[in-house]
Protein backbone atom coordinates (compact mmCIF):
# COMPACT_ATOMS: atom_id res chain seq x y z
CA UNK A 1 0.00 0.00 0.00
CA UNK A 2 1.56 3.55 -1.03
CA UNK A 3 1.98 5.41 1.66
CA UNK A 4 0.22 9.07 1.96
CA UNK A 5 -0.26 10.94 5.43
CA UNK A 6 -3.90 11.23 6.01
CA UNK A 7 -3.71 14.89 5.59
CA UNK A 8 -3.35 13.70 1.85
CA UNK A 9 -6.39 11.56 1.61
CA UNK A 10 -8.77 13.54 3.89
CA UNK A 11 -9.81 17.07 3.54
CA UNK A 12 -10.47 17.68 7.57
CA UNK A 13 -7.73 19.31 9.15
CA UNK A 14 -7.11 19.42 12.92
CA UNK A 15 -8.63 19.63 15.59
CA UNK A 16 -11.31 17.69 13.67
CA UNK A 17 -9.37 14.91 12.18
CA UNK A 18 -10.41 11.83 13.29
CA UNK A 19 -8.28 9.19 11.73
CA UNK A 20 -4.69 8.32 12.72
CA UNK A 21 -3.88 6.05 10.21
CA UNK A 22 -5.07 4.30 7.22
CA UNK A 23 -3.98 0.58 7.53
CA UNK A 24 -5.73 -0.73 4.18
CA UNK A 25 -7.60 0.08 1.83
CA UNK A 26 -9.20 -1.02 -2.00
CA UNK A 27 -12.31 -0.06 -3.91
CA UNK A 28 -14.07 -2.81 -1.67
CA UNK A 29 -13.09 -1.41 1.79
CA UNK A 30 -10.70 0.28 4.14
CA UNK A 31 -9.60 -0.15 7.80
CA UNK A 32 -8.38 2.71 10.04
CA UNK A 33 -7.69 4.06 13.10
CA UNK A 34 -7.40 6.42 15.50
CA UNK A 35 -5.74 6.54 18.98
CA UNK A 36 -8.44 8.65 21.62
CA UNK A 37 -6.25 11.99 23.14
CA UNK A 38 -7.41 13.59 25.81
CA UNK A 39 -7.57 16.75 23.49
CA UNK A 40 -10.19 15.04 20.67
CA UNK A 41 -13.00 17.49 20.91
CA UNK A 42 -15.44 14.58 20.95
CA UNK A 43 -14.28 13.13 24.23
CA UNK A 44 -16.20 14.29 27.40
CA UNK A 45 -15.91 12.19 30.93
CA UNK A 46 -13.42 10.23 30.04
CA UNK A 47 -14.78 9.08 26.69
CA UNK A 48 -15.45 9.44 23.05
CA UNK A 49 -19.44 10.75 22.37
CA UNK A 50 -21.58 8.91 19.90
CA UNK A 51 -20.90 11.75 17.59
CA UNK A 52 -17.38 11.58 17.38
CA UNK A 53 -17.54 7.87 16.23
CA UNK A 54 -19.72 8.44 13.64
CA UNK A 55 -17.25 11.16 12.23
CA UNK A 56 -14.41 8.86 12.96
CA UNK A 57 -16.47 6.39 11.07
CA UNK A 58 -17.25 8.84 7.83
CA UNK A 59 -13.23 9.59 8.18
CA UNK A 60 -12.50 6.10 7.74
CA UNK A 61 -14.55 6.04 4.32
CA UNK A 62 -13.34 9.36 3.26
CA UNK A 63 -9.68 8.32 3.65
CA UNK A 64 -10.83 4.63 1.80
CA UNK A 65 -11.75 7.55 -1.25
CA UNK A 66 -9.06 9.50 -1.07
CA UNK A 67 -6.81 7.05 -1.24
CA UNK A 68 -8.26 5.16 -4.18
CA UNK A 69 -8.35 8.36 -5.77
CA UNK A 70 -4.67 9.17 -5.22
CA UNK A 71 -4.07 5.72 -6.60
CA UNK A 72 -5.95 6.42 -10.23
CA UNK A 73 -4.08 10.15 -10.12
CA UNK A 74 -6.85 12.06 -9.44
CA UNK A 75 -6.87 14.88 -6.13
CA UNK A 76 -8.67 13.40 -2.64
CA UNK A 77 -12.26 14.06 -3.00
CA UNK A 78 -14.76 16.02 -0.75
CA UNK A 79 -17.26 13.71 0.75
CA UNK A 80 -20.38 14.73 2.99
CA UNK A 81 -22.87 12.60 5.19
CA UNK A 82 -25.85 12.33 3.63
CA UNK A 83 -27.51 9.72 6.00
CA UNK A 84 -26.75 7.51 8.79
CA UNK A 85 -29.31 4.38 9.76
CA UNK A 86 -28.94 1.48 12.10
CA UNK A 87 -26.69 2.84 14.34
CA UNK A 88 -25.59 0.97 17.14
CA UNK A 89 -23.63 1.54 20.21
CA UNK A 90 -22.56 -1.10 22.45
CA UNK A 91 -19.89 1.04 24.18
CA UNK A 92 -18.54 4.69 24.22
CA UNK A 93 -14.14 3.99 23.70
CA UNK A 94 -12.40 5.94 26.23
CA UNK A 95 -9.62 7.74 25.98
CA UNK A 96 -6.30 6.39 25.23
CA UNK A 97 -8.13 3.60 23.72
CA UNK A 98 -7.55 2.56 19.82
CA UNK A 99 -10.87 2.04 17.71
CA UNK A 100 -10.37 0.10 14.73
CA UNK A 101 -12.96 1.18 11.74
CA UNK A 102 -13.47 -1.41 8.70
CA UNK A 103 -15.37 0.37 5.78
CA UNK A 104 -17.23 -2.01 3.55
CA UNK A 105 -18.74 -0.25 0.25
CA UNK A 106 -21.89 -2.02 0.00
CA UNK A 107 -22.71 0.04 -3.70
CA UNK A 108 -21.93 3.25 -5.80
CA UNK A 109 -24.14 5.10 -7.75
CA UNK A 110 -24.53 8.74 -9.22
CA UNK A 111 -21.70 10.31 -6.57
CA UNK A 112 -23.43 8.08 -3.78
CA UNK A 113 -21.61 5.53 -1.66
CA UNK A 114 -23.25 3.29 0.80
CA UNK A 115 -20.97 1.82 3.45
CA UNK A 116 -21.19 -0.76 6.36
CA UNK A 117 -18.98 0.36 8.96
CA UNK A 118 -17.78 -1.44 12.32
CA UNK A 119 -15.80 0.41 15.11
CA UNK A 120 -14.03 -1.83 17.44
CA UNK A 121 -11.79 -1.40 20.18
CA UNK A 122 -9.24 -4.33 21.18
CA UNK A 123 -11.49 -6.45 19.04
CA UNK A 124 -14.99 -5.83 20.65
CA UNK A 125 -17.22 -4.22 18.39
CA UNK A 126 -18.32 -0.57 20.05
CA UNK A 127 -20.29 0.53 17.26
CA UNK A 128 -21.70 -0.17 13.68
CA UNK A 129 -23.93 1.68 11.08
CA UNK A 130 -24.50 2.16 7.58
CA UNK A 131 -24.19 5.62 6.21
CA UNK A 132 -24.63 7.06 2.65
CA UNK A 133 -21.95 9.30 1.78
CA UNK A 134 -22.27 12.01 -1.05
CA UNK A 135 -18.67 12.10 -2.81
CA UNK A 136 -17.71 15.22 -4.95
CA UNK A 137 -14.34 14.76 -7.21
CA UNK A 138 -12.43 17.34 -8.72
CA UNK A 139 -12.84 17.71 -12.38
Amino acid sequence: MREWTINDLIPQRNPIVMVDKLCSASPAGATTSLFISRENMFCHHGHIAEAGIIEHMAQSASAMAGYNCRVAGKPAPVGFIGEVKKFTLNFLPKIEETMETTISVVSEAMGITLINASTSVGGEVAATCQMKIFIREEQ
